[in-house]
């Protein structure tokens, strides 16, 4: 015959699998929420970056000519804010994609896809030295310091 206490053992063990089941259910869902919501944003940043007026920005940006940092900033800088904006919302875009990229809420690889050594690359080629001077003369050591980081380290492989 079976005695209480064993059938009472039997019930606690299905409920703690019914418990482990839950979570690890919970753990799988909360994941594919994750990679869904990654996408998302992935999705709704090239949205962003394929827009005409991004790539416009971007084109005219990378056709700017300056021959040390005053003439960049008499033409690029505060004074122009045409010429200003233009550059600094492109190089706000790629920082807040890469600032998501740095909480892991981006994936890298697709990123990196999107943003890549055509765009990023020229850009900072490009406008790197003078935010380089911005950061010393604004005493802003961080100023687009993830367009840097990660045009480093992309462009190393």
């Amino acid at each position: 015959m079976v005695e209480l206490a064993e059938i009472q053992t039997a019930y606690y063990m299905v409920a703690a699998t019914g418990v482990i089941v839950a979570a690890v259910y919970y753990i799988m869902t909360l994941r594919s929420t994750m990679d869904n919501r990654k996408a998302q944003l992935l999705m709704e940043y090239n949205r962003i970056i394929s827009s005409k007026g991004w790539l416009t920005d971007l084109h005219e940006s990378l056709n700017y000519e300056w021959s040390d940092y005053e003439e960049f900033d008499r033409k690029y800088g505060h004074p122009n804010p045409e010429a200003h904006s233009r550059w600094i919302s492109i190089a706000n875009s790629m920082e807040s994609a890469l600032m998501l990229l740095d909480r892991n809420l981006v994936n890298e690889d697709m990123l990196r896809f999107y943003l890549g050594s055509v765009s990023m690359g020229l850009f900072w080629e490009k406008f790197g030295p003078a935010v380089k001077e911005m950061r010393v003369r604004m005493k802003s050591p961080n100023m687009f310091h993830n367009i840097e980081f990660y045009y480093d380290k992309w462009m190393r492989h």
